[in-house]
Protein backbone atom coordinates (compact mmCIF):
# COMPACT_ATOMS: atom_id res chain seq x y z
CA UNK A 1 0.00 0.00 0.00
CA UNK A 2 1.67 3.33 -0.87
CA UNK A 3 1.19 6.71 0.06
CA UNK A 4 -0.30 6.59 3.50
CA UNK A 5 -0.21 10.45 3.85
CA UNK A 6 -2.65 10.47 0.75
CA UNK A 7 -4.94 7.96 2.58
CA UNK A 8 -5.27 9.72 6.13
CA UNK A 9 -6.18 12.79 4.55
CA UNK A 10 -9.19 11.81 2.40
CA UNK A 11 -10.42 9.97 5.42
CA UNK A 12 -10.20 13.59 7.39
CA UNK A 13 -11.75 15.48 4.73
CA UNK A 14 -14.88 12.72 4.58
CA UNK A 15 -14.98 12.62 8.88
CA UNK A 16 -14.08 9.45 9.47
CA UNK A 17 -12.50 9.93 12.56
CA UNK A 18 -9.79 7.69 13.93
CA UNK A 19 -8.07 4.47 12.34
CA UNK A 20 -8.94 1.48 14.05
CA UNK A 21 -7.50 -1.12 11.80
CA UNK A 22 -5.87 -2.37 8.44
CA UNK A 23 -7.16 -5.17 6.22
CA UNK A 24 -4.34 -5.77 3.51
CA UNK A 25 -4.92 -7.47 0.32
CA UNK A 26 -2.68 -10.54 -0.59
CA UNK A 27 -2.02 -12.18 -3.69
CA UNK A 28 -2.94 -16.15 -3.05
CA UNK A 29 -0.81 -18.77 -3.30
CA UNK A 30 -2.87 -22.19 -5.33
CA UNK A 31 -2.77 -25.27 -4.41
CA UNK A 32 -1.10 -26.39 -7.13
CA UNK A 33 1.86 -24.00 -6.50
CA UNK A 34 2.22 -25.13 -2.82
CA UNK A 35 2.15 -28.62 -3.97
CA UNK A 36 5.02 -27.93 -6.58
CA UNK A 37 7.14 -26.02 -4.15
CA UNK A 38 6.34 -28.95 -1.49
CA UNK A 39 7.85 -31.63 -4.24
CA UNK A 40 10.40 -29.47 -5.02
CA UNK A 41 12.11 -29.03 -1.54
CA UNK A 42 11.47 -32.53 -0.92
CA UNK A 43 13.24 -33.85 -4.08
CA UNK A 44 16.02 -31.79 -3.43
CA UNK A 45 16.45 -32.20 -0.08
CA UNK A 46 16.54 -35.71 -0.07
CA UNK A 47 19.25 -35.31 -3.24
CA UNK A 48 21.42 -32.96 -1.31
CA UNK A 49 20.76 -35.35 2.04
CA UNK A 50 21.90 -38.62 0.43
CA UNK A 51 25.01 -36.81 -0.87
CA UNK A 52 26.29 -35.08 1.82
CA UNK A 53 25.11 -38.00 3.96
CA UNK A 54 22.66 -36.22 6.61
CA UNK A 55 19.40 -35.40 7.14
CA UNK A 56 19.72 -31.74 7.60
CA UNK A 57 19.36 -30.56 3.74
CA UNK A 58 15.59 -32.17 3.44
CA UNK A 59 14.88 -29.98 6.55
CA UNK A 60 16.16 -26.74 4.82
CA UNK A 61 14.78 -27.30 1.64
CA UNK A 62 11.37 -27.54 3.67
CA UNK A 63 12.02 -24.47 5.64
CA UNK A 64 12.87 -22.47 2.15
CA UNK A 65 10.17 -23.98 0.74
CA UNK A 66 7.30 -22.76 3.37
CA UNK A 67 9.38 -19.51 3.59
CA UNK A 68 8.87 -18.69 -0.56
CA UNK A 69 4.93 -19.70 -0.13
CA UNK A 70 4.56 -16.85 2.99
CA UNK A 71 6.78 -14.42 1.20
CA UNK A 72 4.23 -14.88 -2.24
CA UNK A 73 1.71 -14.78 -0.08
CA UNK A 74 2.11 -11.48 1.40
CA UNK A 75 3.01 -9.35 -1.40
CA UNK A 76 -0.06 -7.46 -2.37
CA UNK A 77 -1.35 -7.34 -6.06
CA UNK A 78 0.56 -5.19 -8.75
CA UNK A 79 -3.10 -3.50 -9.47
CA UNK A 80 -6.82 -2.91 -8.01
CA UNK A 81 -7.66 -2.46 -4.11
CA UNK A 82 -4.36 -2.81 -1.87
CA UNK A 83 -6.08 -2.67 1.77
CA UNK A 84 -9.45 -1.89 3.59
CA UNK A 85 -9.37 0.44 6.42
CA UNK A 86 -11.40 0.72 8.93
CA UNK A 87 -12.54 4.26 10.95
CA UNK A 88 -14.68 4.98 13.56
CA UNK A 89 -16.91 6.00 10.89
CA UNK A 90 -16.66 3.90 8.19
CA UNK A 91 -14.52 2.36 5.63
CA UNK A 92 -11.53 3.71 2.86
CA UNK A 93 -10.86 1.58 -0.01
CA UNK A 94 -7.11 2.00 -0.50
CA UNK A 95 -6.19 1.32 -4.24
CA UNK A 96 -2.71 1.44 -5.74
CA UNK A 97 -3.72 4.81 -7.12
CA UNK A 98 -4.53 6.17 -4.11
CA UNK A 99 -7.50 6.55 -1.88
CA UNK A 100 -10.62 5.19 -3.41
CA UNK A 101 -14.00 4.37 -2.23
CA UNK A 102 -15.44 5.87 0.73
CA UNK A 103 -18.09 4.17 2.63
CA UNK A 104 -19.62 5.22 5.83
CA UNK A 105 -21.25 3.14 8.36
CA UNK A 106 -24.90 4.58 7.43
CA UNK A 107 -24.76 3.84 3.78
CA UNK A 108 -24.21 0.20 4.78
CA UNK A 109 -27.57 -1.85 4.09
CA UNK A 110 -26.07 -5.39 4.72
CA UNK A 111 -23.19 -7.22 4.59
CA UNK A 112 -22.77 -11.21 3.37
CA UNK A 113 -19.60 -12.69 4.40
CA UNK A 114 -19.08 -16.64 3.19
CA UNK A 115 -15.57 -18.48 4.48
CA UNK A 116 -13.12 -20.43 2.46
CA UNK A 117 -13.67 -23.86 1.53
CA UNK A 118 -12.41 -27.20 0.34
CA UNK A 119 -14.49 -29.49 -2.01
CA UNK A 120 -12.54 -33.63 -3.09
CA UNK A 121 -13.20 -34.49 -6.60
CA UNK A 122 -12.50 -37.90 -7.60
CA UNK A 123 -10.65 -38.31 -10.81
CA UNK A 124 -10.68 -42.36 -10.73
CA UNK A 125 -8.02 -44.85 -10.43
CA UNK A 126 -8.07 -43.74 -6.89
CA UNK A 127 -7.31 -40.09 -7.59
CA UNK A 128 -8.77 -37.42 -6.05
CA UNK A 129 -8.61 -33.56 -7.00
CA UNK A 130 -8.90 -31.03 -4.06
CA UNK A 131 -10.66 -27.30 -5.21
CA UNK A 132 -10.72 -24.35 -3.09
CA UNK A 133 -12.92 -21.55 -2.82
CA UNK A 134 -11.43 -18.89 -1.13
CA UNK A 135 -13.20 -16.91 1.58
CA UNK A 136 -14.94 -13.73 -0.33
CA UNK A 137 -17.28 -10.98 1.23
CA UNK A 138 -20.15 -8.58 0.21
CA UNK A 139 -20.71 -4.92 1.37
CA UNK A 140 -24.17 -3.71 0.40
CA UNK A 141 -24.41 -0.34 -0.13
CA UNK A 142 -26.42 2.03 -2.40
CA UNK A 143 -25.43 1.24 -6.12
CA UNK A 144 -22.88 -1.08 -6.86
CA UNK A 145 -22.54 -3.22 -4.21
CA UNK A 146 -18.76 -3.66 -2.61
CA UNK A 147 -16.88 -7.69 -3.61
CA UNK A 148 -13.98 -8.45 -1.59
CA UNK A 149 -11.78 -11.40 -2.11
CA UNK A 150 -8.45 -12.21 -1.06
CA UNK A 151 -8.30 -9.77 2.15
CA UNK A 152 -6.26 -10.85 5.25
CA UNK A 153 -8.47 -11.77 8.33
CA UNK A 154 -11.64 -11.04 6.12
CA UNK A 155 -13.85 -12.66 8.73
CA UNK A 156 -12.69 -10.03 11.20
CA UNK A 157 -13.41 -7.40 9.23
CA UNK A 158 -17.11 -8.08 8.27
CA UNK A 159 -17.42 -8.78 12.31
CA UNK A 160 -16.40 -4.84 12.60
CA UNK A 161 -18.50 -3.99 9.70
CA UNK A 162 -21.81 -5.62 11.96
CA UNK A 163 -20.41 -4.13 14.86
CA UNK A 164 -21.18 -0.70 14.00
CA UNK A 165 -24.22 -1.04 11.56
CA UNK A 166 -26.12 -3.66 13.71
CA UNK A 167 -27.60 -0.59 16.02
CA UNK A 168 -29.22 1.30 13.01
CA UNK A 169 -30.56 -2.01 11.85
CA UNK A 170 -31.95 -2.77 14.80
CA UNK A 171 -33.68 0.64 15.35
CA UNK A 172 -35.17 0.26 12.30
CA UNK A 173 -36.61 -3.28 12.93
CA UNK A 174 -38.35 -1.83 16.14
CA UNK A 175 -39.69 1.44 13.97
CA UNK A 176 -41.22 -1.55 11.13
CA UNK A 177 -42.97 -3.55 13.61
CA UNK A 178 -44.01 -0.31 16.00
CA UNK A 179 -45.71 0.99 12.39
CA UNK A 180 -46.80 -2.11 10.22
CA UNK A 181 -47.27 -4.77 13.64
CA UNK A 182 -45.32 -7.60 12.28
CA UNK A 183 -41.66 -7.56 10.50
CA UNK A 184 -41.19 -10.14 7.87
CA UNK A 185 -38.13 -12.13 6.83
CA UNK A 186 -36.71 -14.36 4.05
CA UNK A 187 -40.05 -13.47 2.04
CA UNK A 188 -42.41 -13.74 4.42
CA UNK A 189 -41.38 -17.36 5.50
CA UNK A 190 -40.87 -16.14 9.30
CA UNK A 191 -42.79 -13.26 10.68
CA UNK A 192 -42.35 -11.74 13.99
CA UNK A 193 -44.98 -10.28 15.76
CA UNK A 194 -45.04 -8.75 19.84
CA UNK A 195 -46.84 -12.03 20.72
CA UNK A 196 -44.21 -14.58 18.94
CA UNK A 197 -43.14 -16.07 15.66
CA UNK A 198 -44.57 -17.32 12.57
CA UNK A 199 -43.39 -20.07 11.12
CA UNK A 200 -44.61 -20.30 6.76
CA UNK A 201 -41.39 -22.59 5.44
CA UNK A 202 -41.78 -23.00 1.40
CA UNK A 203 -41.61 -27.12 2.05
CA UNK A 204 -42.72 -29.16 5.21
CA UNK A 205 -44.98 -27.53 8.20
CA UNK A 206 -45.06 -24.19 9.96
CA UNK A 207 -46.84 -22.77 12.92
CA UNK A 208 -46.98 -19.94 15.35
CA UNK A 209 -44.94 -20.07 17.92
CA UNK A 210 -45.68 -17.50 21.22
CA UNK A 211 -42.36 -16.08 23.38
CA UNK A 212 -42.73 -18.79 25.76
CA UNK A 213 -41.90 -21.55 22.96
CA UNK A 214 -39.05 -20.10 21.50
CA UNK A 215 -36.11 -21.55 23.47
CA UNK A 216 -33.19 -20.08 21.57
CA UNK A 217 -32.35 -17.72 19.15
CA UNK A 218 -28.88 -17.32 17.06
CA UNK A 219 -26.71 -16.47 14.48
CA UNK A 220 -24.34 -19.93 14.34
CA UNK A 221 -22.17 -17.95 11.40
CA UNK A 222 -22.46 -15.10 8.72
CA UNK A 223 -25.82 -15.19 7.27
CA UNK A 224 -27.44 -17.74 9.25
CA UNK A 225 -30.23 -17.47 11.35
CA UNK A 226 -31.44 -20.82 13.85
CA UNK A 227 -34.55 -21.10 16.22
CA UNK A 228 -35.08 -23.40 18.62
CA UNK A 229 -38.76 -23.71 19.41
CA UNK A 230 -40.32 -26.41 21.99
CA UNK A 231 -42.65 -29.19 20.07
CA UNK A 232 -41.11 -28.78 16.68
CA UNK A 233 -37.90 -28.96 14.46
CA UNK A 234 -35.36 -25.62 14.87
CA UNK A 235 -35.89 -22.98 12.13
CA UNK A 236 -33.06 -22.17 9.83
CA UNK A 237 -33.35 -19.50 7.66
CA UNK A 238 -30.58 -17.79 5.32
CA UNK A 239 -30.24 -14.22 5.55
CA UNK A 240 -28.32 -11.23 5.80
CA UNK A 241 -27.98 -9.04 8.91
CA UNK A 242 -28.96 -12.56 10.85
CA UNK A 243 -26.63 -11.11 13.88
CA UNK A 244 -29.29 -8.07 14.46
CA UNK A 245 -32.13 -10.40 13.65
CA UNK A 246 -30.90 -11.80 16.99
CA UNK A 247 -30.87 -9.17 18.96
CA UNK A 248 -33.68 -7.89 17.47
CA UNK A 249 -35.64 -11.06 18.87
CA UNK A 250 -33.86 -11.83 21.69
CA UNK A 251 -34.90 -8.05 23.07
CA UNK A 252 -38.70 -8.90 22.26
CA UNK A 253 -38.61 -12.26 23.93
CA UNK A 254 -36.74 -10.62 27.13
CA UNK A 255 -39.24 -7.80 26.75
CA UNK A 256 -41.77 -10.73 26.97
CA UNK A 257 -40.48 -12.88 29.83
CA UNK A 258 -40.81 -9.50 32.13
CA UNK A 259 -44.00 -8.72 31.23
CA UNK A 260 -45.27 -12.31 32.24
CA UNK A 261 -43.49 -12.17 35.19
Amino acid sequence: MSRPDDYEAAATKAGLGKRLAVHRRYRPVPLAMQAWLGGAALAIGMAVGVGVGTWWPLAVAVVVAIAAGIAYGRLVPVQGLQAVLVYEEGLLLAGEAGPGRIVHWDDVRATEYVPESYRDERLGAGQTRTTRTYERGTIWVPGAPIDLQHVRRMARLFEEIDDRIIPAIQVDLEEALHTEGSVQFDKGGLVVTPAGLVHNPRYGEGGEFPWSQVRSVKAPSHGELEIKVTNGPPIRLRLMNARAVVEFIEELRSAAGSGQS
